[in-house]
């Protein structure tokens, strides 16, 4: 076990104790402050990867009732019934399939061949095929996809220097531009889904798969081209001659012509797609259910795209426990009054609408230095945000729009589950993301207010 592990645990245990023992304040109950105890040490234990996630969330779950903070085991499992948690094991099925087949290699090959002539081309068709595909699967296993694209482009460079430097260019562009592209469509990350979850569970309201489309496909056209001159300008990946990258394209060990189960999966992908899209008219027509069926088809005598083997085994299952483990702990923030208390603690807002929606995505970037974990906290803060709203007499839809697209965009630093996949590699320190990222969260802060503003009818 090493410090960062000791400091974790003892960290943890520290604020399980403090939570206990504090008296009431600030219009926390006993309860509340044991729930926010919970809270804290949830978060310094993913965030110093002290134990493994499984252990942290199935621990943090049996110690709910243990610690009175819900009223018996069933209630600290609730996060776990929850639709997002499925679609959650449903995208990384899909993503398995897609994974099965050279799809994002094929668009890449044609990028690369139209555009591939230095390094920063490269990086860009890299960024936008990840983009792409991260509209539509999970940003997760897609960081993952083109991070190993990324590794294995790297390796054309025989200088030691000149690689690494431009592995840290590619690994940070990487998963932040599978963060932008999953603001495009809800089913590009389970952030938007929780958005727009708690923003039906608390109002009744709803956001449609186009009106998200909306927002989040011309906000991610601006912020990657933003993005890829960023870590150009910033990192300064070596460059690359037009030969090396032809032999990296003929090394791409890809079929000319697809095979019966890359149209399969292309098929399925498709129609999930039009479904998708068809919800928001077709209001029976359930985004998740969509996304599990598909899954579902993918396994069916016929397609065989999938087996129980290999979806088992290309499942993330510290995502799964970590998504339902932190909604059963936000639904105890928000039954011990601790949502309450935060909402009363913010200011009444008479603003305009884009000063209104500024206020919340600065609001939220902030909040992520203290919750590094986007998931995590669109449903602590939901409550607070749509009184916010509801207090200036504005829809609650676009704060908690808003509140899902910036949330998405978690990358100050790499704490959150996406980031953490590259960052794990060691081609980057801590603080090397934030050179380029802090700028990307600025202009979100300015961007998304602005936009969603001009949509706002869309909205009613």
């Amino acid at each position: 076990m090493n410090r960062k592990q000791i400091f974790g645990i003892a960290g943890a245990v520290a604020a399980l104790v403090v939570g206990m023992l504090l008296p009431p304040m600030g219009g926390l109950t006993q309860l509340g402050i044991r729930t926010l105890g919970m809270l804290a040490a949830f978060l310094i234990l993913l965030v110093t990867e002290a134990l493994p996630v499984l252990l942290i969330c199935l621990g943090s779950c049996a110690l709910m009732p243990v610690l009175g903070i819900t009223p018996s085991f069933g209630k600290a499992l609730t996060g776990f019934s929850q639709p997002i948690v499925f679609f959650i094991l449903a995208s990384f099925g899909i993503a398995a399939a897609l994974t099965s087949i050279p799809l994002s290699r094929r668009l890449l090959r044609l990028l690369l061949r139209c555009f591939g002539r230095n390094v920063g081309q490269v990086l860009l068709s890299l960024m936008a095929c990840c983009a792409a595909l991260s509209s539509i699967v999970s940003n997760v296993p897609t960081c993952a996809i083109f991070m190993t694209i990324a590794l294995d482009f790297v390796e054309l460079y025989e200088n030691e220097d000149d690689r690494r430097r431009t592995a840290r260019a590619f690994l940070i562009a990487i998963p932040v531009t599978s963060m932008i592209g999953g603001m495009m469509t809800p089913a590009g990350s389970s952030i938007n889904l929780l958005a727009m979850s708690q923003l039906e569970l608390h109002t009744g309201l709803r956001i449609s798969f186009v009106q998200w489309m909306a927002a989040g496909i011309p906000l991610a056209l601006v912020m990657i081209p933003l993005a890829w001159a960023l870590m150009c300008r910033i990192y300064k990946p070596a460059p690359v001659t037009a030969h090396q990258v032809e032999r990296f394209v003929a090394e791409m060990d890809i079929p000319e012509k697809m095979d019966g189960k890359e149209r399969k999966v292309c098929a399925v992908t498709v129609i999930m797609l039009v479904l998708w899209i068809a919800s928001s008219w077709i209001r029976s027509i359930n985004v998740m259910v969509v996304a599990m069926l598909g899954c579902c088809v993918m396994f069916l005598p016929g397609v065989e795209v999938l087996d129980v083997k290999t979806f088992v085994q290309r499942n993330s299952w510290d995502a799964f426990f970590l998504v339902g483990s932190v909604v059963s702990i936000a639904g105890a923030v928000i039954d011990n009054g601790v949502s309450d208390v935060i909402a009363g603690a913010l200011p009444a807002l008479n603003v305009s609408l884009p000063v209104l929606l500024a206020f919340a995505a600065g609001l939220l970037f902030i909040t992520l230095l203290v919750i590094p974990n986007a998931t995590s906290l669109i449903p602590i803060m939901a409550v607070p945000l749509i009184t916010i709203a509801a207090g200036a007499g504005r829809n609650p839809a676009l704060i908690m729009l808003c509140a899902g697209l910036c949330a998405a965009n978690c990358y100050l630093l790499p704490l959150d589950t996406v980031p953490l996949i590259t960052y794990a590699k060691g081609y980057y320190s801590m603080t090397d993301m934030a050179r380029s990222t802090v700028f990307l969260q600025l202009a979100m802060v300015i961007l998304c207010p602005l936009w969603l503003t001009v949509l706002a009818p869309l909205f009613g």
